[in-house]
């Protein structure tokens, strides 16, 4: 074996690529086809979008987890990217990360098999082959298939789906997918088949992606309202109550719905999608009448949604008496979602930000979004990320936004002058680690810290957190 520990495949496979992103199928499929990696007796499952993926696969995978038809215990596995902390994040079978040795040896077959086709392999797609050596190793009646960076290229794409699910669409990765929806739009929609069940979870879909599935003829369903449509999918609220029903179309194209459901953890869109690909694949059963009750079904949606969470999506930890809010938002629809959360369902208290990300995103827009909800702003480096932008970038389109947010408005932003508030409220740091320990000593009781802008930036606050919580990080 060329390496014993997975820290050491890791670091070698970082460098072993000439370029971090190299979009296209024909390298990964070589290798895959060499490992008889492409075809699976499960049902597959692959989901696209620029936002929602994980939380839709986090969905789906509670959902289908619970018994139903004539499975008892039924066996999942989901591939997922990035991680936050741990590689083994990304490939869990049964709700279990895969194991270190297991992902040495996944890597060590593909390995030789890239040797023997002569061919070489980026990081992602190394990591797509091991979920698929993985799922291949075992019975599964499911597979999960989370698409890392647009969908007609990405290394997931070379497994042929029986439903396709493709979340939310905005502008992200423009070097490589384009600079509008229509043409993100149209690589998204690549992962979808001739004929293919396919459910499409953005209210404002672009003519691309509506085209292709034309085109295609494939069996779509609606989970959220379609502007101009004469039906109505997805959630609404019950009448002078906190509770939801949610409606969708089964295989049949008979309209169901689930009524008294709680507001979810995970985005109301990724669990619209997810009970439309339940109510596709007939999991719920017949809905029963009890005597003298309300009628159960056989999955217990309103437990699941009320429980299911996933790590860095509007998450909150307690830590030092003060609430630490995460969220990876890392584009602009993202981060609006995350403004209106703080908006609307947050008290008015002081919130400090804790905010890195990558210097291929529009910062700017990020930034003029959330300017107003924060009294003080904290600019960590990342470690081993030379993508992120640097700390003086962010920190001087904080003030520039500021500068125009203030010039704009009658009343300047927070009643202060930007060229001599800077150092009050912009902070350059070292680490994200470093932010979150002075944010701590910064602020009092119950004040809001909100770590976002990346999957790193999250990724080193949870294991600042998780060290801090074990005594192993002195607060």
């Amino acid at each position: 074996m060329r390496f014993k520990t997975l820290t050491a495949w890791l670091q070698w496979l970082e460098k072993l690529h000439p370029v971090e992103i190299d979009l296209g199928l024909a390298r990964v499929m070589l290798v895959a086809e060499h490992l008889k990696l492409r075809s699976f007796s499960a049902t597959v499952i692959t989901v696209a979008g620029t936002n929602g993926k994980g939380s839709t696969v986090a969905a789906l995978q509670a959902l289908l987890s619970q018994p139903h038809n004539h499975l008892t215990a039924p066996k999942v596995g989901a591939y997922t990217s990035p991680h936050l902390i741990s590689f083994t994040e990304r490939i869990v079978v049964n709700g279990e990360e895969l194991a270190e040795s297991v992902l040495c040896q996944a890597f060590e077959d593909i390995d030789q098999a890239r040797i023997q086709t002569n061919t070489s392999l980026t990081y992602f797609e190394f990591a797509t082959l091991a979920a698929l050596w993985a799922f291949a190793r075992q019975p599964l009646d499911y597979i999960l298939l989370e698409v890392g960076l647009g969908g007609r290229l990405d290394a997931v794409n070379i497994v042929d789906a029986n439903i396709a699910v493709i979340s939310q669409i905005d502008i992200d990765h423009e070097s490589w997918l384009g600079n509008d929806r229509e043409k993100i739009g149209f690589e998204k929609a690549g992962v979808l088949r001739e004929g293919q069940l396919a459910v499409i979870a953005d209210a404002n879909p672009p003519q691309s992606l509506c085209q292709r599935l034309d085109d295609l003829a494939c069996d779509v369903r609606w989970p959220q309202q379609v502007a101009g449509a004469n039906h109505h999918h997805g959630f609404d609220i019950v009448s002078d109550s906190e509770l939801l029903n949610w409606h969708g179309v089964d295989s049949q194209g008979v309209r169901q719905s689930i009524e008294h459901l709680p507001r979810p953890k995970l985005a109301i869109e990724s669990w619209s999608a997810a009970l439309q690909v339940g109510l596709m694949l007939n999991i719920f059963g017949a809905v029963t009448q009890q005597p003298d009750s309300e009628e159960v079904r056989s999955i217990d949606v309103a437990s699941l949604m009320a429980n299911i969470q996933l790590a860095g999506r509007l998450t909150t930890y307690q830590l030092a008496n003060r609430h630490i809010l995460l969220d990876v938002a890392h584009n602009q629809q993202s981060i609006q979602r995350l403004a209106n959360y703080l908006s609307n369902n947050e008290p008015k208290q002081s919130r400090v930000a804790i905010f890195a990300a990558m210097a291929d995103k529009d910062i700017a827009a990020m930034l003029d979004l959330m300017l107003p909800l924060f009294d003080r702003w904290y600019l960590p480096a990342l470690q081993n990320c030379p993508r992120a932008a640097t700390p003086d970038t962010v920190r001087q389109l904080l003030i520039e936004r500021q500068q125009l947010s203030e010039s704009s408005q009658q009343d300047p932003l927070q009643g202060k002058n930007a060229d001599l508030s800077v150092d009050v409220y912009v902070q350059m740091m070292a680490k994200v680690e470093e932010s979150l320990l002075e944010a701590i000593h910064s602020t009092t009781q119950n004040d809001k810290i909100v770590v976002f802008g990346s999957f790193y930036t999250v990724g080193e606050a949870l294991t600042a957190i998780n060290a801090a919580k074990a005594g192993n990080l002195q607060l």
